[in-house]
């Protein structure tokens, strides 16, 4: 089995798993724990099965998407699956939570990156840290000026613990953000879901940086509303598209990206204005 047949096994057994452990927080938390060992029988079972049954074969396969698919949605709801696990203990989920989703995410990064061919071509970009630098300067001055759709319950502030955790917190958040979200929000936004708008049966013969209206506005919504701060995320969303048109590279994008995390993390610590996490 190579690399990709072992990710796309791995992605079938744990988004079942996980779907388990979801249902199962509804009905008990401790069924939910004892669900979360069903990811090796499950494992085992997608490898010997996934040729055997049509469904699961179309599921298994997926157009060559796990890849994106996977890391992202672990990237997204390991958040609520943690706070189904950890009743009682909310001022410790969101940091809970915040660990596993670097971790997870960025070791499956780490360990199939020679899957991730788009980002063979690495050359550093002024245009881009310009651009990134753009994005974090929008991010911050918008502040305020414009209604907020929908807000998070709790933020991520390192400093309720005291200087002891402090250092590996903030270490932790400057891994996770300008790492691995600006790669896995590139790679999922960019690069797949871009190319998939505009062809579903075909997208990998798709070139990256390919325009059409559609993809277009739908990546940018997408983006945008994915988070909080959703105008500027729209007004991001435009950048970093257009940089990738211009470009015709996903590493420009993940450069522009991680820099305005980077510029957003030093001034959140300077400021203490935790609320943008």
């Amino acid at each position: 089995m190579n690399l990709e047949a072992r990710l796309n096994t791995i992605s079938v057994a744990a988004i079942a798993c996980i779907s388990l452990v979801y249902l199962c927080t509804f009905v008990n938390r401790v069924f939910a724990i004892v669900a979360l060992f069903s990811i090796v029988p499950l494992y085992f079972f997608v490898q010997r099965n996934y040729d055997q049954y049509a469904l699961l074969h179309k599921i298994w396969h997926l157009g060559g998407a796990w890849k994106y698919v996977f890391p992202f949605v672990i990237y997204i709801v390991i958040g609520e699956l943690v706070r189904g696990l950890l009743v009682g203990y909310d001022a410790y989920h969101l940091y809970a939570a915040y660990a596993l989703r670097t971790v997870i995410v960025g070791g499956i990064l780490l360990r199939y990156r020679s899957l991730y061919t788009e980002l063979n071509e690495r050359r550093f970009d002024a245009l881009a840290l310009l651009l990134g630098a753009l994005i974090f300067a929008w991010w911050v001055s918008l502040e305020g000026w414009y209604p907020m759709l929908f807000g998070a319950s709790s933020h991520f502030e390192p400093s309720v613990f005291g200087t002891g955790m402090l250092i590996f917190l903030l270490s932790l958040r400057l891994v996770g953000s300008v790492l691995v979200a600006a790669f896995i929000e590139e790679l999922f936004c960019r690069s797949f879901l871009m190319r998939y708008v505009i062809d579903p049966d075909k997208w990998t013969d798709i070139p990256v940086g390919t325009y059409t209206l559609a993809s277009f506005v739908v990546v940018v919504l997408f983006f945008g509303f994915a988070h909080f701060q959703w105008l500027p995320g729209l007004l991001a969303g435009i950048i970093l598209n257009l940089l990738l048109y211009k470009r015709r590279n996903i590493f420009s994008c993940v450069q522009a990206h991680a820099m305005a995390n980077l510029l957003l993390f030093f001034y959140v610590v300077y400021t203490k204005s935790w609320f943008f996490w």
